[in-house]
Order: structure tokens, then sequence, then C-alpha cells
């Protein structure tokens, strides 16, 4: 007996995975140095990574950042200030702010990041 896909499950799973990456760069940024709850932080996110990784894995997704890349159209990114440049200008994605998510293996693109944008230096 063949099993339908839920998309309603995988949706969410795939919510679930960038809300994940989301918090992993929080946790990344708050990081105390030199310090004993400092160094505890960082074995909870080392952990917490190694977790998130295998688990991403096992469901057969990847996660995409486009942080430094030249900005091109066709990126499977929303940036959200785009509007603030020409369209001649050369431009590079800052900061990820939602990852993008995608099938291994594949070019299918399951969640559309969302990105800030900065012009490139001359």
């Amino acid at each position: 007996m063949d099993r339908v896909f839920d998309y309603e499950k995988f949706s969410a799973l795939v919510e679930l995975i960038a809300e994940g990456w989301r918090m992993n760069h929080f946790m990344k940024s708050l990081r105390v140095a030199d310090d004993k709850l400092g160094k505890k932080f960082s074995n909870q996110v080392a952990r917490f990574d190694k977790k998130f990784s295998a688990a991403t894995e096992t469901f057969g997704l990847e996660i995409v950042d486009f942080t430094g890349c030249e900005f091109e159209a066709g990126l499977p990114i929303a940036p959200i200030n785009l509007a603030d440049f020409e369209a001649e200008e050369k431009l590079f994605v800052a900061t990820m702010l939602d990852p993008t998510i995608k099938i291994s293996n594949s070019a299918e693109i399951v969640k559309r990041g969302a990105a800030v944008l900065r012009r490139q230096s001359k």
C-alpha cells in the first residue's frame, strides 16, 4: 500500500527547520566569551548544531545560506529592501533573515529565504 504524501506535515517540518535555523543564529549571536556560562552555552549550541544537521539530513532537506553571494534575480530569496536600489547597481546578500530550504541533491526549493541586500563596494 502506497502512503499518501502529507503536504501539511511536510510544510510544518519545513517551518520547524526554518525556526531552528533562526534560533541557531540567535544563539550564536548571544555567546559569551571566556566565562563558565559562555562555555556551557557554546557547548549547547554545538550540540544543537549536530542534532539539527542530522535531522535535516534525515528528511532529505538542505539549508542554503546565500550570505555574501552576489545578488541575482534568480536566487530563491525574497530581498526585503530591493526597492532601495537602482536596477543597475551591483548588490550582494548581506544577511539572511530566513533560510532557503531545498530538497537535497536537487534544485527543488521548498521554502524561499528572506534577505537584506547591500551595495557592492566599487
